[in-house]
Order: structure tokens, then C-alpha cells, then sequence
């Protein structure tokens, strides 16, 4: 009678790698199987350069707008309103002098957030106070009242996340 050369382990080893195996073997590797071709369902993204206002509305329908709306998260602020800006994270906003804006915001995350209108070029100072108060609550919005842009206005930003929440402002004179 031969010595049985394999222990139950080992078989139960064998058996498991072989099993693990044949369940890679039916995956692609990164470069099998790849459809280059673009997926009909997927909407493309405009491409515009949101550091140009302009690509995204002429200057006459930017000077119809005095208030924006945000979705706040750690990641940007995503506009919502206006229509143009809709989906886009932090777009630069075309804003005119002797026009007031309200800033509106809703948590979407839960996170600390505020916002506030920046000299970026005087190390984020908030200019002329307009800034709000930090809040966490997810769902709850705010509004930053009757911003009177003037030129030393730069960015809007959340002073809790000032590298990802910025968008820049063009102030103009009308």
C-alpha cells in the first residue's frame, strides 16, 4: 500500500488556489476587453473654460442674474443656479459694480462650511465683511445677503476648505 502523499490540507490548498485561478482567468486584465468606443447613455460635460464667464453666458445674461446657489461640499461648490452654471464646480462668476447678489448655499455633506467674498491678492482677507457664519448641518442653506461687488473681490470661498471650495469673481463696471 503507498503512503497517501497529499494531506487533506494541502488538497484543500490546491483546491482553493485553483478555484481563486480559474475566477481571475475570466477577468480582463486593464487592457483586454476595452471599448474605446464612447457609451451613448453618458451625457458629455460642455467644455468650457469656467475661468471665462463669457463661455458660459454673454455678458447681458450675467448682468440679468443677482443671485446664485451652491451646493456645498468639502470637494467645491457645485452651482445649481443660474442655469448656466448648473453642475459646474467652483465657475468663476461674472459679477457687475452697483449690483447686489445674494450668495445661497445648501449643505450637501454635513461638513463645516461658510461662505465668504475674498482678496485673494491681500492672503484671503474677507472684504468688507461679507462672509457667514460656519455651519454643519446637512440640508440646511444660507444666504450671504446684498454682496456689492467691488474690485477687491476675488474669490467666494469656504474659509473652512480654501484649497477646494474657491471659485474666482470677475467684477466689472457696468
Amino acid at each position: 500500500m503507498r503512503p497517501n502523499r497529499y494531506s487533506r490540507r494541502t488538497v484543500a490548498k490546491l483546491a482553493g488556489t485553483t478555484t481563486v485561478a480559474a475566477l481571475l482567468a475570466g477577468c480582463p486584465d486593464n487592457n483586454d476587453d476595452v471599448d474605446d468606443e464612447p457609451d451613448d447613455d453618458v451625457d458629455d460635460e460642455p467644455d468650457v473654460d469656467v475661468e471665462d464667464p463669457e463661455e458660459l453666458a454673454d455678458e447681458e445674461e450675467w448682468q440679468e442674474v443677482d443671485e446664485f446657489y451652491f451646493e456645498g461640499r468639502i470637494e467645491a461648490w457645485t452651482g445649481v443656479e443660474p442655469e448656466f452654471i448648473e453642475g459646474l464646480d467652483n465657475p468663476t462668476l461674472l459679477l457687475f459694480e452697483d449690483q447686489e447678489y445674494d450668495f445661497t448655499w445648501i449643505n450637501e455633506d454635513g461638513a463645516n462650511h461658510n461662505i465668504a467674498m475674498w482678496d485673494q491678492e491681500e492672503d484671503g482677507d474677507v472684504v468688507d465683511d461679507f462672509a457667514t457664519e460656519i455651519m454643519g448641518d446637512e440640508g440646511e442653506e444660507q444666504t450671504l445677503e446684498s454682496v456689492e461687488p467691488t474690485d477687491e473681490m476675488t474669490h467666494y470661498v469656504c474659509e473652512v476648505h480654501p484649497t477646494t471650495q474657491i471659485g474666482p469673481l470677475e467684477v466689472r463696471s457696468e
